[in-house]
């Protein structure tokens, strides 16, 4: 217990942590304020009377719980309160569907290949009348119909329909809805710009505002001053945090050699922003309080700015608070625990935004941060350089290791990949970062009073990125330089987690039982990985895709997969890895490859009518228009699948059909689903839309009856 006396705010952001997590499972706990409320003033009340009966100290223990089981509770109220207590003006309670609307940008573009998108802070919109509302959604507005882009503050009129963004069609899909929603985000609306128009411009914050200019002024300074497309995105992204210039190849290359946290500025940017005002400014601090003071707000506010000119970005959030709380506990001489002061700005991150426990962000920066802390000193120490050069490379080598096993689970958890030259590629990219940062500043700053001298600047800031990309091209192109297809559940996860934690405290206080506890929960997590292996191998199940306009069956057969698609079984690694290489990753198969099994050399080809078997499952599949056909009798089959909006109506069908799953594919218009799925409802009759309802799985036994 005492352990836990120097890091009060490590204690009370766990309990947050508690309460925000629990609000997604349990969220009845916080529905009824009647009932929330008095539980608190129940706890309070009882924490007073038996203080002052049996004294504060006796009862410590239970006071500090019952303090946890209050903070426990605001966590929740926290997220209740910002993401789901949403007034009746709220776009979500529109009935009928928008013909117009008219909003704010709260948010300047990022641009993508085919739109830009907005964040747009909803004033109004129209269907049968006009209606204030209010509400954030993402607005993506063609590149090929518009020839400037809107700015921070343009309040714009739009004619358009804002559309529910889709929960995931497949299993394991990654749920970009809820994504969204946990940034408040719950619709989005495509147009062009011949839809909108601009009616007034008024900013909502002039903090803000002047951010978003400043950060529209340097990205215009790099485009000036280095001209090389792929140059200009490093640089876009390394300075600015700007990454939407960065193509799928340089994310590639610097993701399989370990550098991708270069390209997103993060605590590793903020640090050198901090060591850069210690080298230019750090001899205020010998100049009395008054001077320590002074390089306090000094540094305060750079750093706060750079944080707002780069989009205030969860890892930077954290970096920024967590460095502000660090000068100032310099200005009153005193050294901070690391620890707690990375708790307090946890809690208040978290506090201000509860759902930043589910950015990979803010998660991946708080581990590294952690990990750096803890192990980087240990490891340090192993060996000892008397050169200067040795030494430097070996302090960044020690923070790679820490950052990587600090991070590793949460990099296996979310992206299911290790890169195995880490080591080799940060010692390059850390200290180019930090020459680069800091050229990059000064070409800036100096733009305005001198473009000679920034042009310079900006030629060798080119050149060492051209070299920087040249290394990290030649450490993909290394044998084995990324290991994929890594897979690790949620459960996994939280177990790694421990056992790590646990490990390090039966070391550091040399505790056996600790050691059990650790290696009991390694075991726990083997047994768990074989277990899936075991229950995966024993399995047989169809999976029919829902993929936009494709046909794709997935026969799963133990831990074998084969996939059948339509026509002459390519596939596009770009289409269908996104929506099934994540459920054949979770049920431990291999990945989909570039050529699969074609379904017309599968199955028997009756013009209309495509006939074959999947694991003894006759299917039929009616991909050309069949209603003008008569048939002598029923034509039997397990599953029918439906493409192209073959069949007229489920009438004629139904006298010419009989089968056990009636499945409509994703090839169907919108119209056609639609209109089918109100005569199988006025029928009775059951039908499975793959494009509304998502994918259709069927799970067969080993004597092949359905589960």
């Amino acid at each position: 217990m005492y352990f836990w006396n120097s890091y009060p705010f490590i204690r009370l952001s766990i309990a947050l942590i508690i309460g925000i997590i629990l609000f997604d499972y349990l969220p009845t706990l916080w529905t009824d304020p009647l009932f929330t409320f008095p539980i608190l003033i129940a706890i309070l009340v009882f924490c007073v009377f038996a203080s002052s009966k049996y004294g504060f100290h006796k009862i410590r223990h239970l006071n500090g719980l019952s303090g946890l089981a209050i903070i426990i509770f605001i966590g929740g109220f926290m997220v209740k309160l910002r993401y789901h207590d949403h007034s009746p003006n709220h776009y979500r309670f529109l009935e009928t569907p928008s013909k117009a609307y008219a909003g704010t940008i709260v948010k300047p573009a990022s641009e993508g290949d085919q739109y830009y998108r907005y964040e747009l802070a909803l004033d109004y919109v129209i269907s049968d009348t006009l209606r204030e509302t209010e509400g954030i959604i993402y607005l993506y507005v063609r590149k090929d119909s518009i020839n400037s882009v809107f700015q921070y503050g343009d309040f714009l009129r739009i004619k358009g329909r804002i559309y529910s963004v889709s929960p995931p069609k497949n299993p394991h899909e990654f749920d970009y809805k809820q994504y969204l929603e946990r940034q408040h985000i719950h619709s989005h609306s495509f147009v062009k710009k011949e839809a909108i128009q601009i009616a007034d411009r008024h900013s909502p914050s002039g903090v803000l505002a002047f951010a978003y200019t400043l950060r529209t002024s340097a990205a215009n300074i790099i485009d000036r001053t280095i001209v090389s497309k792929k140059e200009n995105a490093i640089a876009k992204a390394l300075i600015l945090g700007v990454k939407d210039h960065l193509d799928n190849e340089i994310k590639k290359a610097y993701a399989s050699a370990g550098a991708m946290h270069v390209l997103a500025v993060s605590g590793l940017h903020v640090g050198i922003i901090y060591l850069l005002l210690q080298f230019l400014f750090g001899r205020l601090k010998h100049g009395g309080m008054f001077g320590k003071r002074l390089f306090a707000v000094f540094s305060i506010v750079i750093i706060w700015l750079y944080a707002l000119i780069t989009g205030l970005s969860p890892s930077v959030l954290r970096a920024a608070t967590m460095f502000s709380m660090m000068t100032v506990g310099q200005v009153g001489a005193r050294e901070g625990n690391i620890y707690n002061t990375l708790g307090i700005a946890a809690f208040m991150l978290l506090i201000y935004d509860p759902y930043l426990i589910y950015s990979v962000g803010f998660q991946l920066s708080f581990a590294a941060v952690f990990g750096i802390v803890y192990l980087q000193p240990k490891l340090y120490r192993l060996i000892a350089f008397r050169l200067m050069i040795p030494d430097k490379a070996w302090a960044i080598t020690c923070v790679s290791i820490a950052a990587q096993a600090a991070t590793f689970p949460l990099s296996a958890y979310y992206f299911h990949q290790f890169p195995t030259y880490f080591l080799l590629s940060n010692l390059v990219v850390i200290p180019v970062a930090f020459l680069a940062l800091f050229m990059g500043i000064i070409m800036l700053l100096l733009y305005p009073v001198t473009s000679f001298i920034s042009q310079i600047l900006g030629n060798i800031l080119e050149n060492i990125f051209g070299f920087l990309n040249l290394i990290m091209n030649g450490i993909e192109s290394l044998p084995g330089s990324l290991i994929e297809w890594i897979y690790i559940d949620q459960y996994g996860l939280i177990l790694i987690y421990s056992f790590s934690l646990t490990l390090a405290v039966s070391l550091h206080h040399k505790s056996f039982k600790m050691l059990l506890i650790s290696s009991g929960l390694i075991l726990i997590f083997l047994f768990n990985d074989s277990k899936q292996y075991y229950d995966q191998s024993k399995k047989k199940y169809l999976i029919f895709y829902s993929i936009k306009e494709k046909t794709a069956i997935d026969e799963v057969k133990g831990l074998s997969v084969q996939l059948f698609t339509e026509g002459d079984g390519t596939t596009d690694p770009g289409v269908y890895s996104f929506q099934i290489n994540p459920n054949r990753l979770a049920s431990l198969l291999p990945p989909i490859e570039g050529t699969n099994n074609s379904l017309k050399k599968k199955f028997q080809d009756f013009g209309a009518f495509q006939f074959g078997t999947l694991l003894s499952q006759k299917i039929l599949i009616i991909d050309s228009t069949t209603f003008h056909l008569d048939f002598k009798k029923p034509i039997n089959a397990d599953i029918v699948l439906i493409e192209n909006n073959a069949v007229g109506n489920l009438e004629w069908f139904k006298e010419h059909f009989a089968a056990e799953h009636v499945l409509l594919g994703s090839s169907n218009s919108y119209y056609y689903v639609n209109k089918m799925n109100k005569q199988a409802k006025s029928m009775d009759f059951d039908i499975h839309s793959i494009r509304n309802d998502g994918a259709f799985v069927l799970k067969i036994s080993d004597d092949l009856n359905i589960d």
